[in-house]
């Protein structure tokens, strides 16, 4: 609760400075060392930035107020210098977090020195169905993660991709990961962005009732005080989205959104945008041919408005400091 109540104070700090990218979504390469049935991230080459580049990136984030930066991929950990990245980061005093497949970490668990929190994907409990969309042998990798994290003291927890093959699992999911300590993002396969493999949809996305039959599902549950990272208002909020083969909707104008202000996500070659599912007309600036302040500032000028995210509602409610996203925030 101190450390909690200490970023509370560093949030209300620099609220009303200019700029203030409370949180950073970095993706440090499109490459894996997986090829999950439903991703096409590997697919997508990329330009990344070097190791100096993402240093000074993130002493600058710091400075501007930055409280998290999540790296996440492709596989993040597969870079050589990702240990001396999330070290700079973490030196910056910022609090690091990694979404990863587990398998660098099962087998160099010294990379925990140098995150505050872990995410793993976990699709299943059951090994076999997991392995069968991510690769053979990825299950067991996953869980050792996970349990190393823990071990550490680290904060953990499953990112769970739910689809068509995996639905029954999410309550043996949750209860596992309330066995374990570990906190559980529950989310349906999405298609529509670049990054994902639309061509999986016939096999495993969910009907639209079934999506919306998990979100509400998941909000009764956060609302009974299970273990799941979102609160309940964002998992409603999901579970009435309009259409979801759509991710976002833009307006004419621009926006109010908190992406691009609060929140930002840059890519490996240094473009920021304001989210990673935003619509509309938008073409970035780049942190290193265009500058740190210009294309920090440049992305909060979008048209995108609302979209299907829990993890993006949850952020809407968080900087808005809506009550019950504030205090999810302190538990955690």
């Amino acid at each position: 609760m101190t450390r909690g109540l200490r970023y509370a104070a560093h949030f209300l700090r620099y609220r009303f400075r200019d700029l203030h990218p409370f949180e950073v979504q970095a993706v440090l390469l499109n490459a894996c060392n997986l090829r999950c049935r439903y991703c096409r991230c590997p697919e997508i080459p990329v330009p990344q930035m070097t190791t100096v580049q993402w240093v000074d990136a993130l002493g600058r984030f710091a400075r501007a107020g930055t409280l998290r930066v999540k790296f996440q991929g492709g596989e993040p950990t597969i870079r050589r210098d990702f240990a001396e990245i999330a070290a700079a980061s973490r030196a910056a005093g910022i609090i690091t977090a990694v979404v990863t497949n587990g398998l660098a970490i099962a087998e160099r668990p010294a990379l925990l020195d140098h995150l505050d929190e872990v995410v793993v994907s976990l699709d299943a409990l059951t090994p076999a169905r997991h392995d069968a969309w991510r690769g053979a042998g990825t299950h067991a990798p996953a869980v050792a993660a996970l349990e190393a994290a823990a071990a550490r003291g680290r904060a953990a927890y499953v990112n769970m991709v739910v689809h068509r093959d995996t639905l029954e699992e999410v309550e043996p999911m949750l209860e596992f990961c309330e066995r374990q300590g570990y906190g559980l993002n529950a989310q349906a396969v999405m298609f529509g962005a670049d990054y994902q493999d639309a061509s999986a949809r016939g096999e495993i996305g969910l009907t639209d009732a079934e999506e919306r039959a998990l979100y509400a599902q998941l909000a009764r549950w956060r609302a009974a005080g299970r273990s799941l990272m979102f609160s309940a208002a964002s998992y409603r909020r999901t579970s009435r989205w309009h259409d979801f083969r759509v991710l976002s909707i833009a307006r004419d104008g621009p926006s109010r959104c908190m992406a691009g202000r609060d929140y930002l996500h840059v890519e490996a070659n240094g473009d920021v945008h304001p989210c990673i599912v935003h619509t509309g007309p938008f073409t970035p600036r780049n942190l290193v041919r265009d500058g740190f302040e210009v294309a920090v500032r440049h992305a909060r000028h979008h048209s995108c408005v609302d979209c299907s995210l829990a993890y993006l509602n949850e952020r809407k409610a968080l900087f808005g400091l809506r009550p019950g996203a504030v205090f999810g925030m302190l538990r955690r």
